[in-house]
């Protein structure tokens, strides 16, 4: 948690210098400094922060002697069995493999994070806050294929299938359940009101009650062999608050800017993360699911903290003030322009997401590799 800390702060100031810097390309510098700050990181991790990471480490120890039948049923997918055999034929340290699979599963979140949102830093923050940027560095397979997917967004709202679905296809080969994704393309256009908040809520209760009971039938008929398997409880009922806070947050602050495809893509994604994250109340692994769609919790943040504290005129906390307490509009006004309120707004904004996020981390087990001492 220590090093967690460390790196939060420096992102955190690089999050405030670019907030006082006017010229967009010296913006651009900081930005993307502090995304490649991310990947060596990535690089520099230890083999044994977790039992995931070293098992990737093992594998890619054992990959490149199997046959081409075996790597077609390897437990890995594809996509990353080949990567695996063809670091291992082009170079000599293990080390290469971390700097691939960090520009894989960072650097598309970077580029998305500027294509999407109008403060793509505040983005960046939020993806450490958040806790993406850790599952970057554990999860490496499903990040890999979730930071592929995010150049299927602008096929999504254009509504290209064939693009759409061979990029689904090609992050598939890094880890098979992208392809829920493709749900999202099927509801995009759905009306976003109040009877679709309701409905997504209901079935979210739904889904807290009856969890155990869908899962298990859905192993007994679909995947038999994870039958003995103990079904991990690991809670999110924060996480699962921190979704419809921010579902509801958004649905009040953009109003008719749900319709752009820039908002709505995010806002959707947030829902349904919203609406199926109680299954991980029974079980843990349903995690894989919720990540591909818990990722917009990002881009979602970063145009939420944009409409709410730096757009104007047409600001909706500025409306709220103005109908519910007139006197104070003026000063209201005169604070949203002053250089110290941004500064302000986002120490406010990650100083509670680094207590929420710290507490999620604190309350959770994580299975630690066995440091092997060197023979």
């Amino acid at each position: 948690m220590n090093g967690f800390y460390w790196i939060y702060l420096i992102m955190l100031g690089l999050l405030l210098w670019y907030g006082q810097v006017a010229d967009p390309s010296g913006k651009r510098l900081i930005y993307y400094g502090g995304g490649f700050f991310l990947i060596l990181l990535f690089v520099a991790q230890d083999y044994s922060v977790s039992i995931d990471i070293a098992e990737y480490m093992r594998q890619y120890a054992i990959i490149p002697g199997l046959s081409f039948g075996q790597m077609l049923t390897h437990k890995f997918e594809l996509g990353y069995v080949l990567l695996c055999w063809a670091i291992d034929r082009l170079f000599v340290s293990d080390r290469v493999l971390l700097l691939v699979m960090g520009l894989l599963t960072v650097l598309p979140f970077v580029i998305s994070f500027e294509r999407e949102t109008e403060n793509p830093m505040v983005a960046l923050m939020a993806f450490l806050a958040l806790g993406m940027y850790l599952h970057c560095m554990i999860f490496w397979r499903q990040l890999a294929a979730m930071g592929i997917l995010t150049f299927s967004y602008p096929y999504i709202r254009q509504r290209k299938l064939v693009p759409f679905l061979a990029l689904v296809a090609l992050a598939m080969l890094f880890h098979k359940v992208s392809i829920v994704f493709v749900g999202l393309y099927v509801v995009y256009n759905i009306p976003i009101n109040r009877r679709l908040l309701v409905l997504c809520a209901g079935l979210s209760l739904v889904l807290g009650i009856l969890g155990r009971p869908i899962i298990e039938l859905g192993i007994a008929f679909i995947y038999p062999r994870y039958s003995k398997i103990p079904r991990l409880n690991m809670g999110g009922g924060t996480l699962l608050a921190l979704f419809w806070v921010v579902v509801l947050l958004s649905y009040w602050a953009f109003r008719d800017r749900l319709q752009e495809g820039r908002v709505r893509l995010p806002f959707l994604m947030v829902l349904i993360a919203a609406t199926i994250q109680p299954v991980c109340f029974a079980y843990y692994n349903w995690l894989r699911v919720v990540l591909f769609f818990r990722i917009a919790l990002v881009p979602l943040s970063a145009l939420l903290y944009q409409q709410l504290f730096c757009t104007l005129p047409g600001n909706p906390v500025l409306a709220l003030v103005a109908r519910w307490a007139p006197k104070w509009h003026p000063k209201a006004v005169a604070m949203y322009h002053s250089r110290w309120f941004p500064v302000f707004t986002q120490l406010v904004m990650f100083a509670v997401l680094f207590v929420w996020y710290v507490s999620e981390l604190e309350g959770a087990r994580y299975l630690m590799a066995p440091v092997v001492p060197p023979s």
